[in-house]
C-alpha cells in the first residue's frame, strides 16, 4: 500500500476521542462546522476509566435532551452513597435528598457512552473520526496555531474519503485546534502551556470481582477498615469494581512485600472478597491510576484551546472528572460555534471557555483537596475519619458540600441550537474508521 501524504481541511481540529472530545465533536457537527477528531487508539476501549457519572452528568443530558437516548444503552442507576467504618455503617447519602428528577449516578461504560455519542454524530457527514492516528506536532503561523500534523501507524488503514485507503503522514488545517486527549496531553506538551496547580498525594489500586450474592448490585460504598480504605462500584455484567486507597509509592513497596501478603490484608478488612482471592496468584488484575489533579494556567492560545483533563484534571474521587470534562466541552461548543457565527476565533474569544469554567472547576478541586485529606493513610487523621462521616447526615454544612460535588444548581448558559430534537437528522455516514 502506498504511504501517502494528505492535507485536510476542517473548520476544528479535536485532538482525543474520549468523552469530552466525543460530546464537542457531535455538538459542533449538529451547527454545520467540519469537525475532525483524531484518536490515537484504535477503537474506544478504556480500562478503568470514568464510568460513573454523576447526578450532573443526567442534569447536563437532559439539558441536551439526550438523556432518553443515553439511557437506552446498558446502564446501571445508582440511588445513594454508603460509608462503612469496620462493616458497620456511618453514613447513607441519598441522592434525591440533594436534588430531585435526576437523583442518581449512572453507571455507563465509557465504551458505551463513546459509542452512543459516535452513533448521533454519523448523522452529520461533515464529522469525521480518525482512530490510529497519533499528533506528531502542531502547524503554525507566526504564533498561531493553524492545525496539527499526525502519522497514521505503519500497517493500519485509514478510511478516509469516499474509498480512497491510505496510512502515512497527515496534516490537519483547522480554524481552532482543541487538545482533549487526556492528562498525559500530547496538545499541551505541543503548545508549551504552563501549569498553575499540579497536586498528587494518594492512588487507587482498581481490580474488578464477580458480585457476592449478599450484595445489592445498585451499590456506591466506601469502607474504612484496619489495613486500607475501599471504593466499591457496579460494573455491568454482574461484576463490582474495586479501588483500594493507597498513598503516592505505596504500591511498589506492596508488590515487593509479595500478592499473598496483599492478599492477606485484604481478605482481613473483607472476608466476602477471599473466594475470589484464593485464585489470584500475582500483580496482573491490578490497575493502578494515579490521583492527579493538574490546573493549566491559560486553556488558550491563539487558534488552540485546552480543555478536559488536558485543562483541568481532577481525581477520581467523587468520580466527577468525565462530567466535569462533558461540561467544559459543551461550553466550548457554543464559544466556539459563536466564534464562527460572528467571524470570530480570536485569542480573547477562546479564553471564554475558561472565564467561564473556571469557578466550577476550582470548587470541585477544592472539594476533592478537602476529601482526601480525609481519606490519608496517615494514623491520627485516619482515625478522625469515620468520625466526620458519621457526623456528616447532620451538618448543613457538609450536605452542602456533597450537594456541589454531586449536581449542578442551574443548567449551564448555552445556546438553544445544542439542544437535541429527536430524530431530527437524516441518517448520513460520515468518514469513519471502527
Amino acid at each position: 500500500m502506498e504511504n501517502l501524504k494528505k492535507d485536510v481541511t476542517s473548520d476544528v481540529c479535536i485532538v482525543g476521542a474520549g468523552p469530552a472530545g466525543m460530546l464537542l465533536g457531535l455538538l459542533l457537527a449538529k451547527q454545520g462546522l467540519k469537525v475532525v477528531v483524531l484518536e490515537q487508539n484504535s477503537d474506544f476501549h478504556r480500562t478503568y476509566r470514568g464510568e460513573i457519572t454523576q447526578p450532573r452528568f443526567v442534569q447536563l443530558m437532559k439539558q441536551l435532551n439526550l438523556l432518553d437516548y443515553i439511557e437506552s444503552h446498558d446502564h446501571v442507576k445508582i440511588p445513594e452513597v454508603t460509608v462503612f467504618h469496620q462493616d458497620k455503617e456511618i453514613m447513607n447519602l441519598k441522592f434525591d435528598t440533594l436534588i430531585e428528577g435526576e437523583s442518581y449516578c449512572a453507571r455507563l461504560t465509557q465504551p458505551t457512552l463513546l459509542a452512543a455519542l459516535l452513533e448521533k454524530a454519523k448523522k452529520y457527514p461533515n464529522f469525521t473520526l480518525l482512530f490510529n492516528t497519533k499528533v506528531k506536532d502542531l502547524l503554525q503561523e507566526g504564533d498561531k496555531t493553524v492545525g496539527v500534523s499526525a502519522q497514521a501507524k505503519q500497517g493500519d488503514q485509514i478510511n478516509f474519503m469516499k474509498d480512497e485507503i491510505f496510512e502515512g503522514e497527515l496534516a490537519v488545517n483547522a480554524a481552532v485546534t482543541v487538545g482533549v486527549d487526556g492528562r498525559n496531553s500530547t496538545i499541551e506538551r505541543l503548545g508549551n502551556f504552563e501549569l498553575d496547580l499540579e497536586y498528587y498525594d494518594n492512588d487507587l489500586l482498581w481490580f474488578s470481582f464477580e458480585k457476592p450474592d449478599s450484595w445489592d448490585y445498585n451499590i456506591y460504598h466506601f469502607y474504612f477498615q484496619k489495613n486500607y480504605n475501599y471504593l466499591f462500584l457496579p460494573k455491568l455484567g454482574g461484576y463490582i469494581q474495586c479501588g483500594v486507597s493507597l498513598t503516592k509509592g505505596e504500591y511498589q513497596n506492596i508488590r515487593r512485600a509479595g500478592i499473598e501478603a496483599f492478599k492477606e490484608k485484604i481478605t482481613q478488612d473483607l472476608p466476602v472478597l477471599s473466594t475470589h482471592f484464593e485464585g489470584v496468584q500475582d500483580f496482573k488484575e491490578f490497575v493502578l491510576l494515579q490521583c492527579r489533579m493538574r490546573y493549566v494556567r491559560e486553556w488558550a492560545k491563539e487558534g488552540i484551546l485546552l480543555i478536559g483533563d488536558g485543562a483541568h484534571c481532577v481525581t477520581p474521587w467523587g468520580a466527577v472528572g468525565s462530567t466535569l470534562a462533558m461540561g467544559t466541552a459543551v461550553i466550548a461548543a457554543d464559544v466556539i460555534y459563536k466564534g464562527f457565527q460572528t467571524n470570530n476565533l480570536s485569542l480573547e474569544t477562546l479564553k471564554q471557555v475558561q472565564r467561564r469554567r473556571h469557578e466550577e472547576v476550582k470548587l470541585i478541586q477544592g472539594l476533592q483537596l478537602t476529601l482526601e485529606k480525609f481519606l490519608t493513610r496517615d494514623p491520627v487523621k485516619k482515625e478522625l475519619a469515620p468520625l466526620i462521616f458519621n457526623l456528616a447526615n447532620k451538618m448543613p454544612d457538609i450536605i452542602k458540600t456533597y450537594k456541589n460535588l454531586f449536581t449542578r444548581e442551574k443548567p449551564l448558559d448555552i445556546d438553544e441550537v445544542f439542544i437535541f430534537e429527536d430524530d431530527m437528522v437524516e441518517n448520513r455516514q460520515p468518514s469513519i474508521v471502527v
